[in-house]
């Protein structure tokens, strides 16, 4: 990731033209499109701004920004980062999906549909997370090495958390417990050597970098007027 800052002078030189807060974001978003960047994070007078900070904030006067930072990255290296952070949490989830599984086969029930809801709740991080990452790849013109052994991966995980939701609403406990132990860990093992093989790919194009940190204070108050 590169971060670009302005200070006080900086922003009166080269947003001359911004009389809005909203406008010194549209045209850093058209300067970092323009280079093939991505925005990943903006702070103004050192507070992050979210989304909803954007919109809300978005008439506060060009004049009150006094420090601008912005965080960029390129696409390909933002897919690399899903790629990592979907690998690294594979383990996490098939240590969910054990526990999940002994949990049900215990006698403490409300425990388990408690582990059942977070398991199903880190599948479907991870399952979106890949999609993204397939569709984000063709956007680039990189598109995924092996796309038959993906489209597999995708649907087999499909498939057991389709049974698995069927199989719970029955109250067939056992049947979800197998499910966990044994089919859902297995769709995730395969996972695991599909992004394995394709950060392996990425990092011959010269693609994969060691993914950054980035880091925000979450403040809600107003960024400008102070």
């Amino acid at each position: 990731m590169t971060t670009s800052m302005w200070n006080e002078q900086e922003i009166r030189r080269e947003f001359s033209d911004c009389s809005t807060l909203h406008d010194v974001i549209r045209k850093v978003e058209l300067d970092f499109s323009q280079k093939g960047e991505v925005i990943c994070e903006i702070r103004v007078n050192g507070v992050m701004l979210s989304e909803g900070d954007e919109t809300k904030f978005a008439q506060s006067s060009a004049r009150e920004i006094n420090q601008l930072a912005i965080v960029s990255n390129r696409p390909a290296d933002l897919l690399v980062e899903a790629l990592n952070s979907a690998l690294a949490f594979a383990p996490d989830l098939e240590a969910s999906c054990l526990a999940t599984a002994e949990a049900f086969r215990g006698s403490d029930l409300p425990k388990a549909q408690k582990r059942f809801n977070e398991s199903l709740e880190g599948c479907q991080w991870f399952v979106d997370t890949l999609m993204h990452v397939r569709s984000a790849a063709s956007g680039i013109g990189k598109a995924i090495l092996q796309p038959e052994r993906w489209f597999e991966a995708e649907n087999m995980i499909a498939r057991v958390i389709r049974e698995l939701s069927e199989g719970y609403s029955k109250s067939d406990f056992v049947l979800v417990a197998d499910l966990m132990e044994y089919e859902l860990t297995g769709a995730l093992s395969v996972w695991k050597e599909s992004l394995k093989t394709e950060l392996e790919y990425r990092a011959g194009l010269g693609l994969s970098r060691e993914p950054e940190e980035g880091h925000g204070n979450g403040q809600s108050e107003n960024p400008v007027g102070r």
